[in-house]
C-alpha cells in the first residue's frame, strides 16, 4: 500500500514539473494526531475500556489457574468420572479465556477496535474537514499525507469518476446490444 502511495506521489511530483499550473501541499497526520487533545481524550477513554477488559481477563485466567491447580493436586484421588469432569471444566474455562479473548481484542472485529473506530470517527470527520477548507480557500489541486503518500484532498476538477461511469455505462449498452 505504501509503495501505491508513492508511486502516486512520484507521478504528481512529475506532473508538477512539468506544469506549474498544480498546486500541490502536504501534510504531517502524525503530527496532527499528536497535537489534538481529542486524540488525547480517545485514547484515554481507549485505555481505560482496554485495562477494564484486561482486568476481566485477569479474573477469568485465575479462574482457570485455580481450577487447573485444584485439579492437578487433587487428580490422583478421584475417580476417572470426576477426572474426567474436572477436566471438561478445565477445557470449557479455556474456550470461555480464549473467546473473551477474541472478542475484545480479537484483530478481525474485536471490541477495542470498533470502539477505537467509533471514537476517532468524528476526530478524523474534523480533520478532513479542515483539510478540505484549507485545500479549497488555498486552491490546492492535491493535498498528501507525509506519513502515507495518500492523497487526503483533491480538487473537484480532477475526479474523473463521472467519465469512467460514463464509459463504463456506455461499454455496457454496447455490450448489450452485441
Amino acid at each position: 500500500m505504501k509503495r501505491k502511495g508513492f508511486v502516486l506521489f512520484f507521478i504528481i511530483f512529475i506532473a508538477t514539473l512539468m506544469s506549474n499550473d498544480v498546486k500541490i501541499g502536504y501534510i504531517d497526520s502524525a503530527k496532527i494526531l499528536s497535537e489534538l487533545q481529542e486524540v488525547r481524550e480517545v485514547q484515554i477513554e481507549l485505555e481505560k475500556k482496554q485495562r477494564e477488559w484486561e482486568n476481566e481477563m485477569e479474573v477469568l485466567l485465575s479462574r482457570r489457574d485455580s481450577l487447573f491447580q485444584a485439579y492437578e493436586l487433587q487428580k490422583v484421588l478421584m475417580s476417572p468420572e470426576r477426572r474426567a469432569k474436572k477436566e471438561k471444566e478445565i477445557q470449557s474455562m479455556e474456550k470461555r479465556v480464549q473467546q473473551f479473548n477474541m472478542e475484545k481484542f480479537g484483530p478481525n472485529g474485536g471490541e477495542i477496535y470498533k470502539i477505537q473506530n467509533q471514537l476517532f470517527a468524528p476526530v478524523q470527520a474534523k480533520i478532513q474537514a479542515a483539510i478540505d477548507k484549507v485545500g479549497n480557500a488555498e486552491g490546492y489541486d492535491f493535498i498528501l499525507d507525509a506519513q502515507s503518500g495518500a492523497f487526503v484532498f483533491a480538487g473537484d476538477k480532477f475526479n474523473l469518476t463521472h467519465a469512467v461511469l460514463e464509459v463504463l455505462r456506455k461499454n455496457s449498452i454496447e455490450d448489450q446490444n452485441d
